[in-house]
Parts: C-alpha cells; sequence; structure tokens
C-alpha cells in the first residue's frame, strides 16, 4: 500500500547528500563501523571507516575531515532515523549552518534507497575479498571506493569520477591517448554541462522507471484526517512479550493528530510507548474500523479517586516486570483501561496492590528470582508481594 513519491532531482554535485552507517562490523584495527556518504547527482560515495559507538559529534567531525575538505557544505542531508542524525546536536548545528535534514520515518528504509543499495554493494564487496578472520576490511575500504566510482553507474550512465572531476581517473594500462590541442576551454565547458544535463535527464527517467515498477503492485494509500483511529503495524516495534510469533500483529487503535508528508502521520501514542518515534508512513497504518464488535456497547472508563486530594486509578492487573535503570517496574493493567494503555510503574507505586503482585509472582515464579538474585530490593516490598491483603490502587 503507498505509491513511490521519488526525490526531487538535485540541482548541481554535492548539493544533496544521503549518509548513513554500516555498524557492528568485524573489528578491523580497531574499527567495527562504516560511515557512507553518496553524492545524490552525480553518485560519488566515501567509505569512512569509523565506530559503532559514534554519535552526533563523532559523525560531524568524520563528515568534515573527509568530505566537507573537498566538496564543501550541502543543502541538504539524507538519512535515517540514527541517533547520530537524530540528535539535538545535529539538528541544532544543520539549523546554524543552513542544512536541511530530511529523515525518513521509522521502518521504511525506502526513504534512503540510494545509501542503502550503496551498503550492500560495498558489503559484497567485502565479503568477496576479506579474509577469513574478517580483520582486514578496513584495508579494503580504498579500493572499494575506488571500485565504486569508477563503474558506470545504472542511473546516470557515467561513471560518478566523470560527473564529479570532469574526467576518469589513470588506470595505467590505458593505450596512449593521441597529442591534440584543437579541443578548447569553451568546448570542455559545455561538454562537462552536457554530461550534467544528461545525468539529470538519466535519473529523472531512473525515478520514473523505478516508482512504476514498484507502485505495480500497489494501491494508493488512504488519506487520514486528524482525529482518526488507526492501527500500527507491529512488526518492526520491539515488545517485552518473550515470542513473536504470538504478539499483535497490530498495536492500536491510535489517534492520527497531524499530517507531516505525503504519506507520513503523527500519531498519539500512550505513555508507554514514549520512547517510540510517533511518526509513521502510512504503509505501517490500517484505519480501525469505529464499531470492531457490532453490537458491543463501549463503557467509558471509570474516573480516578479521590485519596487525600490525589487522584489514583484502581489496578486490574499486573502484566509484567522488569528492571529499568537498576529499580524494579511493574507493567499495570488499569481497570476500565485497555491493554495498549498499560504502564510500566516503580514499585512503591503498586504496593497498595499486593495481592495482584503477590499473583502475579505466583504466575511467574523466575521473576521473584530475577528480584532476589540480581538486585537489592526493599524486604516490606517482597513481604508484601507475598501477603494478599485488601486490593487496593496505585496513582
Amino acid at each position: 500500500m503507498g505509491k513511490l513519491h521519488p526525490l526531487p532531482i538535485p540541482e548541481g554535485r554535492w548539493s544533496v547528500v544521503s549518509v548513513d552507517f554500516i555498524v557492528e562490523l568485524p573489528e578491523a584495527h580497531g574499527y567495527d563501523a562504516v560511515m557512507v556518504v553518496v553524492d545524490s547527482m552525480g553518485k560519488r560515495a566515501h567509505f569512512i571507516p569509523t565506530h559503532t559507538t559514534c554519535m552526533a559529534m563523532g559523525a560531524a567531525n568524520l563528515y568534515r575531515k573527509h568530505v566537507w575538505k573537498l566538496h564543501g557544505l550541502p543543502d541538504a542531508f539524507i538519512s535515517d532515523r540514527g541517533p547520530q542524525f537524530v540528535a539535538e546536536f545535529t539538528r541544532e548545528l544543520y539549523r546554524l549552518l543552513g542544512i536541511k535534514l530530511s529523515t525518513s520515518t521509522a521502518y521504511h528504509p525506502q526513504s534512503d534507497g540510494q545509501t542503502e543499495r550503496v551498503n550492500q554493494e560495498l558489503e559484497q564487496y567485502l565479503r568477496v575479498f576479506c579474509n577469513e578472520r574478517q580483520d582486514d576490511w578496513d584495508d579494503l575500504l580504498p579500493e572499494a571506493e575506488f571500485q565504486y566510482n569508477n563503474h558506470v553507474h545504472s542511473a546516470t550512465k557515467y561513471t560518478p569520477f566523470m560527473l564529479d572531476t570532469g574526467r576518469n581517473p589513470r588506470m595505467g594500462f590505458e593505450p596512449r591517448p593521441l597529442n591534440s590541442n584543437n579541443e578548447t576551454a569553451n568546448e570542455f565547458f559545455e561538454r562537462m554541462k552536457l554530461a550534467q544535463e544528461e545525468a539529470k535527464a538519466a535519473l529523472a527517467k531512473a525515478k520514473d522507471d523505478m516508482a512504476r515498477y514498484y507502485d505495480q503492485r500497489r494501491v494508493p494509500a488512504p488519506e487520514y484526517k486528524p482525529g482518526d483511529r488507526v492501527y500500527l503495524d507491529a512488526s518492526d516495534i520491539q515488545t517485552t512479550r518473550p515470542s513473536k510469533k504470538l504478539s499483535h500483529r497490530y498495536l492500536g487503535p491510535y489517534t492520527i493528530e497531524r499530517q507531516v508528508g505525503p504519506l507520513a502521520y503523527k500519531l498519539r501514542l500512550p505513555r508507554s510507548m514514549s520512547r517510540l518515534h510517533p511518526v509513521f508512513n502510512a504503509v505501517k497504518l490500517r484505519l480501525a474500523p469505529p464499531d470492531p464488535i457490532p453490537g458491543r456497547r463501549a463503557r467509558p472508563p471509570p474516573p480516578p479517586t479521590l485519596i487525600d486530594n490525589e487522584e489514583w486509578f484502581d489496578v486490574e492487573d499486573i502484566l509484567d516486570s522488569r528492571f529499568f535503570r537498576r529499580k524494579l517496574q511493574y507493567k499495570v493493567k488499569w481497570k476500565g483501561y485497555s491493554y495498549e494503555d498499560a504502564s510500566w510503574e516503580p514499585v512503591e507505586n503498586v504496593a497498595h496492590a499486593c495481592d495482584l503482585v503477590c499473583e502475579f509472582h505466583r504466575r511467574h515464579p523466575e521473576a521473584l528470582k530475577q528480584v532476589r538474585g540480581m538486585f537489592f530490593v526493599d524486604p516490606a516490598v517482597l513481604q508484601a508481594a507475598r501477603t494478599p491483603v485488601h486490593r487496593g490502587a496505585a496513582p
């Protein structure tokens, strides 16, 4: 679902740059990752060895040392939603430099398909030529970069070297060229200009072909409006449930807050999913029916109970437990609310619902062993978990 919307054709070389990281490679001379930078116009690429732990400041320094000194600043960056690109430091730096940051929506790699394709070619090259222990791939990066930039690109019909520098590099085994002084500077300029125009036309045709083949088996995505309720595809979302096969295929329904792009929407997610970026592509959404179970009358959630002028909500069930920042938490299902509204609460917030905590640990004794063995927990809390008392409420 969802037609392809190709990115605009760049105005010139290195005006639009796509950046990505290949991470968690075998360690080679201290490196375990590659920063891939590709010019969207001429398709020239740079492969820079780095580390998986490289963050926003490190990525900016790598670009300055290896790309900026050769090509200057771009007008726009295209990237995924890696921590190196969505950090506050990166956004503020790009704002000061006048660079537009274009990040893909969550779990939708088509937005940065160019760099993803380059990554595949680089990985294939290293897979073929690295040694048995795979600890020399960093020494192969210069050859891989030269090989990639010196082959005719399927979209532009030119080599990236030719479009970026105006000539193909000398290999050492070419036939000796004939000496000629008839070519003028103007002819050379016109030839370079014509090459760029042909490259732009070839890129436009390639994008049209790509969109046509992409759209053959797809239907237009529905247009959602603010306030619509949609289900969210859960295939790429990590949950605390042990088995992916037995987990929900769709989460929600959630309310759409606003449209942020042609196929991107911002959702109003519950507090338990606050760490997840709330913008998703339309292919990850499905309209929720207004009445999923005909004839059922929906009951409004009960109001909170006022205790000492504070609002408390009744606990219906304890679903799970975990350690977060070395503190014990329980996932609470609130009475009258859906499972999507369940939230992680510190242990002191469920101390009044000790019978439910006790029942949870009886059903899952391994959770209580983890509490005992890994961290120190107040013995009174454990004792409360063993002693059934009157069901209380948690905030």
